[in-house]
């Protein structure tokens, strides 16, 4: 298969996963804010913490040195699995003898039970690590995107139910156990790994000088959202924690899915062109376009709307969480951004350069977020998110620039004016209804309602029949994927 069909067929269904699990996670975040307490989240939000660290670590990056080798063998395959495996249970042993400490550190004694259960995801994502990196190595992108819709919505549901049982916090520990449990099943089913209990060292060697290197610029990429969670969980209570990890949330929810899907279809593809310079910046060129041409008039829509957005999932005993939200909104962009020159730097094998990049970024925001959540609350937080994000972003242009060695106009500006040209009528297009609409209707929801159908339908007009509005990213990747339609 040529790549631009390799291209099309991962596109097509990483898009299909994204809608599917956008609509299914604002549908289970608005039923769970109505059934369970700020605090449920809070506590939730430190176990999680704890047990992403441990995730990152049981894998060991042995999965992405995998799709990163050019070439594989069984064993290869095998000291991955036994990696990930032994550091899996290791971890969790760790997490279960200090659960007790925890709790105690931050004075809430039901999370030593959280923790002691939640755990076991370490063991369970150590055992489908290897085989789920397999399908994304060899581009079976359908197979993947089907188990992890189905394993969200089965977990998801089962979530809503127990919450609705007045289970609290416990429902949200199923959920998530039950999503990583099913989807580990089903990885192995569908991507089996030859048990053998001979060790291959030698193999295991060859990939942890880069899986090493992966798990220290994912430790520190983790510091960004679970160390940082950890850091205010000391400073704020429960409830407040809860507030901050919810906007959080939804600020991450769009530049997650759309830089997730773009990683795990750009990362396999770079790998295998590492060595064509000019052809790999093109690819990342075109990328960080189609990023910024949808995320920033996006962010403009979700400032626009977002105590509108508040109300419809989380319910207007949140309101408190739409100032912080509207401000760390404004990093939209430049989070997945980032996160491309991430997919750019993992494929070139420069994974050190990144950690320096990671490292200056992690510093920043938890001195910040320290400062500003002490003496000004969840606000303060969130100013410090945006500030730091927004430095981090400076720093991986430079970074960027030196593996390429192209000018600032190519790195940095071409791929943002097509974002902020659209962002100028999309906001043109938010005002016009918003004040015909004022004269009519009240009501905020419903008008937010009307201006998105209005909005979309608009946006799907012009995309048909003058992309050229849309910017020559978004124009060259509708004709890539309707060539034969004369757009």
């Amino acid at each position: 298969m040529s790549l631009v069909k390799k291209l099309k067929s991962a596109g097509f269904w990483q898009l299909l996963q994204t809608v599917v699990q956008v609509s299914i996670q604002f549908g289970y975040m608005a039923v769970m804010a109505r059934l369970l307490s700020k605090a449920d989240f809070g506590l939730m939000a430190l176990a999680s913490a704890f047990i992403g660290f441990g995730v990152l670590f049981s894998e060991a990056g042995m999965g992405a040195a995998l799709v990163q080798r050019k070439e594989i063998t069984q064993k290869h395959m095998n000291a991955a699995l036994q990696g990930s495996v032994i550091t899996g249970l290791f971890i969790f042993i760790i997490f279960y003898i200090s659960a007790e400490s925890i709790a105690v550190f931050f004075e809430q004694p039901l999370l030593e039970s959280i923790i002691k259960i939640i755990g076991i995801i370490v063991i369970l994502s150590s055992l489908g690590n290897v085989s789920r990196s397999l399908l994304q190595k060899h581009f079976r992108f359908k197979n993947t995107s089907i188990v992890i819709m189905c394993s969200t919505a089965i977990a998801y549901c089962m979530g809503v139910i127990f919450a609705y049982l007045n289970y609290g916090v416990w429902s949200l520990v199923i959920a998530n156990t039950v999503n990583v449990l099913l989807t580990t099943v089903i990885m192995l089913y569908l991507a089996p790994v030859k048990i053998s209990f001979h060790l291959y060292f030698k193999e295991w060697k060859d990939l942890f000088s880069f899986g090493s290197g992966m798990v220290l610029s994912r430790l520190i990429n983790q510091g960004s959202s679970k160390g940082l969670i950890l850091v205010l969980g000391k400073i704020f209570q429960p409830i407040e924690l809860g507030v901050f990890e919810r906007a959080f949330a939804i600020k991450t929810l769009p530049s997650s899915y759309l830089g997730g899907v773009l990683d795990t279809i750009m990362f396999p593809v770079m790998s295998e062109i590492q060595d064509e310079q000019e052809k790999l910046f093109r690819i990342y060129q075109h990328s960080l376009g189609v990023v910024n041409t949808v995320l920033i008039p996006a962010a403009l829509f979700f400032i626009f709307f977002t105590k509108e957005i508040i109300l419809i999932l989380l319910g207007k005993d949140w309101l408190d969480a739409v100032f912080p939200l509207q401000i760390m909104f404004l990093i939209l962009p430049f989070s997945s951004s980032v996160k491309m020159a991430d997919s750019v730097i993992r494929a070139k094998g420069l994974i050190y350069k990144n950690v320096v990049r990671r490292s200056i970024h992690l510093f920043i925001l938890i001195i910040t977020a320290t400062f500003g959540a002490q003496y000004y609350g969840v606000v303060g937080a969130a100013i410090a998110v945006t500030f730091s994000y927004l430095l981090n972003y400076c720093i991986m242009l430079f970074l960027v620039r030196t593996i390429f060695n192209k000018s600032f106009i190519e790195i940095f500006f071409l791929p943002v004016t097509s974002g902020v040209k659209l962002s100028l009528l999309v906001l043109i297009l938010l005002i016009i209804p918003t004040i015909i609409l004022d004269n009519w209707n009240h009501d905020s929801i419903v008008k937010f309602f009307i201006s998105t159908l209005f909005l979309s339908g608009l946006m799907f007009l012009i995309a048909m029949k003058k992309p050229e509005l849309l910017g020559v990213y978004l124009q060259e990747t509708l004709v890539k994927i309707f060539p034969k339609r004369k757009i």
